[in-house]
């Protein structure tokens, strides 16, 4: 998942959290592994963003990550941002 994003993106910020263990039992975590991999937030600066409305960016990240989902992530909270609107 890193990997593509900063391939795709060259993001000036990219943190992604792993938040399964919040989703214990839940149906895309039913077993409740604290390692599973099925429930992620990514946190994303880049330029790529300029000029994209917020559907378009997730929509690029949704497509970026297509064999993640299709492998088993089962949520992808996403903040995606400009340099200028992080402040940076």
């Amino acid at each position: 998942m890193q990997r593509k994003l900063e391939m795709a993106l060259a993001p000036v910020s990219l943190k992604i959290i792993n938040e399964s263990h919040k989703h214990a039992g839940h149906s895309g975590n039913p077993t409740g592994a604290a390692d599973a991999e099925t429930h992620f937030r990514v946190e994303v600066i880049s330029s790529e963003f300029d000029g994209k409305r917020l559907v378009a960016r997730h929509q690029m990240m949704y497509k970026l990550l297509d064999d993640e989902i299709k492998a088993g992530v089962h949520a992808l909270s996403m903040d995606t941002k400009t340099p200028q609107e992080a402040g940076l």
